[in-house]
């Protein structure tokens, strides 16, 4: 299913909640009683109600990936298309303002659901939202944690139009800048939250490797920082921030500080100008035509939402990961790993180095998902890095396991561990082939030094040396670009044992 597909669902569900207000607030007024006695209008609100019921299945059906979702999708798209042709079909006016927007939004769905497409969640995404021993998550949250947001954020909304309306402030007039104004608002409570983490993670004295804030994506990739500019960000506005220890040391309270950072960004920023929004007249230029409240409203439930502890299919919110931290055991031994992979690629720290038995604690708990298969890596890539092979050997067989039962879309580039650990540890040529088609039907895009190691190492193993030879050199010089940090030196380290191998196959050829 497209980005677009994804995102309409949320979209059917404002529409769902307009709908029900159109058609049910009527009711709740002085002029209720006109309304049973007028044919017309309670028609015109039945309507609104049956419209709103199309809109809510097919909300429900497409986050629930339910078989009957795209049908769903289809007849909400139709609905907004007719709703849009209204003016057109009663009164021959131009199409324009809302009615044009849901018009356009009609036409958009029909695009997205007409195609064929696999559900995107399925039981696949069902079971990889599930909650993992000892994660101090619950089906029950994570399974509503979207809607839950999403209430919490439309609350925030019905709040800023009843106080907009108190206040007297007109607000934006046309549809198109209040949608766009609202797209920035989202982004800038973002990039906020993003920056609420950076600032707390240098003040701990940690390094910035990565920054993502709506479309606009800094990551340091293979020592170089790179900048991606990716349009979806723009109508699904997320955030990242990669902050890693710079000494070596890794300390669990720094990245409690870090992650808690966020949300307080969010809090203090959210009640600050809700308080100046309040006490500001509504003709004030601060007010900026209602949008510092909505900012304000929006910042402070978002915040809530997000230290909610649950997880998705892709990550735990902060704030799953703030109370694993605080909790100890596994989970936090886990993201201690993580720092440690990271504190690597700027400091001294080696895999040699690494804490194996708080990673051997983790991996006894968590025992699948992409968590677990890491770990088992970091774990492989420590016994290698101490030339303890047996050892490496029996832990990449426990990441094959979990490969194996793993619900994860793996990325083509995790997959070069398993091509080289099959080829020079355990000499296994088949193996190794399997694992580099595997590799290839993920169409990889980063052809780095552990892509190319992987294509000696299985070339070495397949008796190429030829082959082997060149990938070699392009492996080597490669890592020979890297910059003088633990997790590069292992790089030329594995440079330098796939060197020894094709030395002593060379000799005995």
């Amino acid at each position: 299913m497209t980005t677009l597909g994804k995102a309409l669902p949320w979209v059917h569900a404002l529409m769902a909640a307009i709908s029900i207000r159109v058609g049910l607030w009527p009711f709740f007024t002085a002029q209720r009683h006109a309304v049973f006695a007028s044919p017309r209008s309670f028609a015109v609100s039945a309507l609104f109600v049956a419209v709103a019921a199309i809109f809510a299945a097919s909300s429900w059906t497409n986050l629930k990936a339910r078989p009957s979702a795209r049908a769903w999708g289809l007849a909400a798209s139709m609905t907004s298309v007719l709703l849009g042709l209204l003016p057109t079909m009663l009164s021959h006016r131009a199409i324009g303002g809302g009615f044009g927007t849901v018009l356009g939004i009609g036409v958009l769905g029909i695009v997205a659901f007409a195609r064929p497409w696999s559900t995107p969640h399925s039981v696949t995404g069902s079971l990889e939202s599930r909650a993992m021993p000892g994660d101090w998550t619950c089906n029950l949250v994570n399974r509503s944690a979207a809607v839950i947001i999403f209430c919490l954020s439309l609350g925030a909304y019905l709040w800023w139009i009843h106080w907009m309306r108190v206040k007297a402030i007109a607000g934006l007039q046309h549809t198109w800048n209040r949608m766009i104004a609202s797209l920035i608002v989202v982004l800038a409570i973002t990039t906020l939250h993003e920056l609420g983490h950076l600032a707390a993670g240098l003040a701990c004295g940690m390094k910035l490797r990565a920054f993502v804030s709506g479309p606009l994506q800094w990551r340091v990739r293979d020592g170089k920082w790179e900048f991606h500019f990716v349009p979806k960000g723009l109508i699904l506005p997320e955030g990242a921030t990669g902050v890693v220890s710079a000494s070596g040391k890794i300390d669990r309270w720094q990245h409690i500080c870090m992650i808690s950072a966020g949300s307080l960004v969010n809090v203090v920023t959210g009640a600050l100008a809700l308080a100046v929004a309040s006490i500001a007249p509504g003709s004030a230029p601060v007010q900026a035509n209602g949008l510092l409240a909505i900012f304000g409203a929006w910042s402070v439930a978002l915040a809530i939402g997000n230290l909610l502890p649950f997880r998705t299919r892709h990550f735990y919110s902060d704030g799953a990961i703030l109370v694993q931290l605080l909790a100890g055991g596994p989970w936090a031994d886990y993201y201690l790993a993580l720092a440690a992979i990271g504190s690597s690629q700027v400091s001294d720290l080696r895999p040699k180095d690494y804490d194996i038995e708080a990673i051997r604690h983790a991996a006894e708990c968590i025992k699948s998902g992409p968590q677990g298969l890491l770990l088992r890596l970091f774990a492989f890539n420590h016994f290698l890095d101490c030339g303890k092979n047996a050892e490496a050997e029996k832990a990449i067989a426990e990441a094959e396991s979990v490969y194996d039962g793993s619900h994860s879309d793996i990325p083509a580039e995790m997959h070069t561990s398993f091509v080289f650990a099959s080829a020079y540890v355990r000499h296994d040529a088949a193996a190794a082939r399997a694992w580099f088609e595997r590799m290839q039907r993920k169409s990889p895009t980063r052809f780095n030094t552990d892509y190319w190691k992987a294509h000696c190492a299985l070339h070495w193993i397949e008796g190429d040396l030829a082959k082997a030879n060149e990938a070699w050199d392009k492996s080597n010089t490669l890592a020979r670009q890297l910059p003088s940090a633990g997790a590069y030196e292992f790089d030329r380290h594995c440079a330098s044992l796939l060197r020894c191998a094709l030395d002593e196959s060379a000799l005995a050829a």
